[in-house]
């Protein structure tokens, strides 16, 4: 079993140092995530580059009434958005909306996790833009439906959230991939951070409004060189605890080149960042993603149970690309052990996530 870093140092400017790739987990947020571009002749190099690295910018964010999440993915040949709502008070999503099939121009991520971030789906139809300033996150977006497009869902969703990213201190892993040929993926996160804005959904003639003044959220910056077939499971969770606390969770298990030394794997309690077993399992029936998911570290100190409101699918066969994604959002309950302390999660907000992916 991998033990988890004790003593985390000052995240690097950059990725690649003197010496090769600057591998470790950090506090704080690098100025730029980008991982080191492949080696060989320069037209190779650049067809690897443009195939193999795939970079996205996901938040959460939650209040005792929604959950919401929304992702940008530039995946190099193509790209993605998705926007999910849901309703914890009627236990039923909202909301449920993916607009794949995006390419550059229209997509973009940029290579700054943190302050100076800017990422960008722009398609007809949908615009969704994420950007950080003076220390606040802000995803703003406007989707509809419009015939023809390739969607997910049909609920027209109008975003404008705001994150203070300066509040908790941040996240940084820079992580040797032990695949053939060996890759480098980067990651930028962060976790319960205040949240504000406002959610409109409207179907039907129906419109659901909500003010958030007292949220909580995150996010996922990711900027990696991935293999072609990738996969990893995820759980992550935002709250606030009985006493008044906070809480975040971030935990990645059987990530491609990664099984069982996963250094992102951390706990945000009451502003301060822990390390924890870098060994997890996430448990589910892929058949039935819908049913709970079970959550654990090897050494026992986190085990959960993830309760789903709904399930976002994303499924794609194109013979070069193929995909199986699922991401509930839904409720954890359970025990997360820090040293002498069991702090108890009582249904805090969070999300799953299984992929499986060819590109």
């Amino acid at each position: 079993m991998a033990e988890p870093t004790t003593i985390r140092y000052s995240a690097p400017f950059s990725v690649v140092g003197p010496r090769g790739p600057r591998f470790g987990d950090y506090v704080g947020l690098s100025t730029t995530l980008r991982p080191p571009s492949a080696q060989g002749l320069p037209g190779r190099r650049h067809l690897e580059d443009f195939l193999r690295h795939k970079r996205w910018m996901y938040t959460f964010a939650a209040n005792r009434d929604l959950l919401v999440t929304a992702a940008i993915v530039d995946a190099g040949p193509t790209g993605t958005t998705f926007i999910t709502v849901a309703d914890r008070r009627t236990g039923k999503l909202l909301a449920d909306i993916s607009r794949p099939g995006g390419t550059k121009p229209m997509v973009a991520v940029n290579d700054h996790p943190g302050e100076g971030h800017r990422s960008r789906y722009r398609m007809p139809g949908s615009d969704v833009s994420m950007q950080t300033t003076d220390g606040l996150l802000h995803v703003r977006a406007k989707v509809g439906s419009p015939v023809g497009l390739p969607a997910i869902g049909k609920p027209a969703v109008e975003l404008d959230l705001a994150f203070d990213i300066t509040a908790s201190p941040a996240l940084t892993v820079i992580s040797d991939l032990k695949t053939e040929p060996p890759l480098v993926s980067t990651t930028g996160k962060n976790a319960a951070l205040p949240v504000s804005g406002r959610v409109v959904v409207r179907q039907g003639g129906i419109v659901h409004a909500f003010d958030i003044t007292d949220g909580l959220g995150g996010f996922d910056y990711t900027s990696g060189n991935l293999p072609r077939h990738t996969q990893w499971r995820w759980a992550y969770l935002v709250g606030r605890l009985a006493n008044g606390k906070t809480l975040g969770l971030n935990l990645s298990a059987d990530f491609s080149g990664l099984v069982g030394n996963a250094r992102e794997n951390s706990v945000w309690y009451d502003g301060q960042l822990m390390a924890i077993d870098p060994d997890a399992t996430i448990d589910v029936d892929l058949d039935e993603p819908g049913k709970p998911w079970h959550v654990r570290t090897s050494d026992g100190k986190v085990d959960l149970v993830f309760d789903p409101i709904g399930v976002h699918r994303e499924s794609l066969d194109l013979k070069l690309v193929r995909s199986r994604f699922l991401q509930p959002v839904g409720e954890f309950s359970g025990t997360i052990k820090l040293g002498r302390r069991t702090l108890d999660v009582d249904r805090l907000p969070g999300v799953v996530e299984n992929q499986d992916v060819i590109w």
